[in-house]
């Protein structure tokens, strides 16, 4: 009776052990052996990982036969390892981002034919022509009907107009009482408005006058045909001869190209005989007898504030010698992927609003000139004012009233800084400089640099060609000979430091050497936190499974 019973209980438990099929499982087929899940663990996962990935030293860390303290060891070096990588990493990644561009030079024989030619901006140091001042001042003295001044009285007053250049003044009051006379007695035509850009016009010295004879390449020209070799332009210095200037052109007229030269030599540049015209001074700018021979970028304005300006005293009775040396930069496209902070420059193409080409004088100008509209509320008359007036009132240009205003500034406007730098002792200039923080160098340009040579100039008295020939006296004229010195020229070349698979390459080698990583090891990586996720969701699914399915324990009866 008792093997019986128990005989009944073994029965009971082994039938109470298994599942009765519903409906829903009649398809599946009973599980066997081989469909038995095994556990998930993660740690099994990851030390079959460590045993083979081809990493270095995670292997000994899997080993079975290694002891706790080997293990420590080689984790400890694991970890070295790996604060040393990310120490190099940061740092070389730091250098990359900050000095991502390199100058180097390219070419020692680039040819001279593909520089153009310098600007050259001829400006007599006589600012106003006394035969001009005369006949302005009978023309203000026929106006004066109420006091009845003689020319002596207003050629006394034409001076004080002067200080239009240099912002200087001794009587503010006198200024101003001929300033009063000009509005009323010198109006302009077009506007019914006094204007110092029109009277200075007019009582600067005619280019006309000044160039008695003008070669290019050898070749004779004519000095003053109308957008040919030498136009009236406004300089710093106000109305000059310039040639081969095409920055900056307000007259909206299409001026030629720029002027190139394939030839070098003293005979073969640009070639002036000038008048000096010494019994026509009446305002010497600086106080010399002669010439100011300014050379610069033809792409920008001559502003020796803003660099890129070679400037040359001409003296009369001497033939000058001017060579010149140019060195080219070109940057290549991809520096055009750096923002202008990162690369320091701005290539031609951008910032149009200074002119059809970028060029740091002519932002530079702009930037001064928004700086004393906002201060003075006028436009000096010898500013350009293309790029600089977009969407602002009308334009008035500076006259006595303002020299006042003119003067407090000039100091500011004479020191420009694209760059705050906090420099101890220097925090007053700072405060004092002009800020235009948008006008670095150009990425694209030519820098020229001079050598000049002065001889006395001698009457030539033998048959044949000569420059000055007819001139009796000498001493009143200078010869001018601007040149290029050499057939080639040196050109560098801005370039990304490092291109993306040079970065790559290189930081591929530091995971090779200090971690032995590949792509290899990169692969299997991805390989394990693949299968890891797999493995997870395999393994919630199927468990989720096993709760939806309740078993039914069946009880036997006997």
């Amino acid at each position: 009776m008792i093997k019986a019973n128990a005989q009944k209980r073994r029965k009971l438990s082994t039938i109470s052990s298994g599942t009765v099929a519903t409906p829903g499982d009649r398809d599946e087929p009973p599980p066997t052996r081989g469909h038995l899940r095994e556990r998930y663990h993660f740690t099994v996962e990851l030390f079959q990982l460590f045993n083979s990935i081809t990493a270095h030293c995670y292997r000994q860390l899997a080993q079975n036969d290694r002891t706790i303290w080997e293990r420590l060891f080689w984790l400890l070096m694991l970890i070295l390892e790996a604060a040393t990588l990310v120490a190099i990493i940061i740092s070389a990644w730091g250098k990359f981002t900050a000095n991502p561009l390199i100058t180097t030079l390219h070419d020692t024989i680039y040819p001279i034919e593909l520089v153009p030619f310098p600007a050259i901006s001829l400006c007599n140091n006589n600012r106003i022509s006394r035969s001009a001042a005369l006949r302005y001042a009978r023309q203000l003295a026929v106006k004066d009907t109420v006091e009845r001044r003689n020319v002596s009285y207003f050629l006394d007053q034409i001076v004080l107009l002067s200080k239009l250049y240099d912002f200087d003044y001794e009587n503010l009051h006198q200024m101003t009482k001929f300033q009063e006379y000009l509005d009323l007695h010198d109006v302009s035509n077009g506007t019914g408005m006094y204007n110092a850009l029109e009277t200075l016009a007019k009582l600067s010295p005619r280019c006309e006058d000044m160039l008695l004879r003008c070669f290019w390449k050898s070749i004779e020209l004519p000095c003053m045909l109308r957008n040919d070799m030498v136009e009236v332009r406004r300089t710093p210095y106000g109305f000059c001869c310039t040639f081969n200037f095409i920055g900056h052109n307000e007259d909206n007229e299409i001026h030629p190209p720029s002027y190139f030269l394939d030839v070098t030599g003293p005979e073969m540049g640009l070639v002036l005989l000038l008048n000096g015209s010494s019994n026509d001074y009446f305002y010497n700018l600086f106080n010399n007898i002669g010439f100011n021979l300014q050379i610069f970028n033809p792409n920008e304005v001559p502003d020796s504030t803003a660099g890129g300006v070679n400037e040359q005293f001409v003296h009369l009775g001497t033939e000058t010698f001017i060579r010149i040396d140019a060195i080219t930069i070109n940057s290549e496209p991809d520096v055009l992927r750096y923002s202008r902070q990162k690369r320091q420059c701005v290539f031609r193409s951008e910032l149009l609003k200074y002119g059809a080409n970028y060029g740091r004088s002519n932002c530079v100008a702009a930037c001064r000139l928004r700086s004393v509209m906002a201060l003075c509320e006028c436009v000096p008359f010898y500013m350009p004012t293309a790029g600089a007036t977009a969407g602002t009132k009308s334009i008035t240009t500076c006259n006595l009233q303002h020299i006042a205003c003119l003067n407090k500034y000039k100091i500011k406007w004479s020191t420009v800084i694209t760059d705050i730098v906090r420099i101890p002792g220097l925090e007053k200039e700072m405060e004092e400089s002009l800020y235009c923080p948008e006008c670095l160098p150009s990425c694209s340009d030519s820098k020229y640099q001079i050598t000049a040579s002065e001889l006395p100039l001698i009457r030539s008295r033998r048959d044949g060609f000569s420059i000055t020939a007819g001139i009796e006296d000498v001493a009143d004229v200078a010869v001018v000979r601007i040149f290029f010195g050499q057939p080639e020229t040196w050109m560098y070349k801005q370039n990304v430091a490092y291109y993306w698979f040079e970065i790559f390459s290189n930081f591929g080698g530091m995971f090779g050497i200090m971690a032995g990583m590949s792509l290899i090891t990169l692969t299997e990586v991805v390989y394990f936190v693949g299968r890891q996720l797999v493995l997870v969701f395999a393994t919630r699914s199927w468990s989720a499974r096993l709760r939806a399915r309740k078993p039914t324990k069946l009880e036997l009866l006997q």
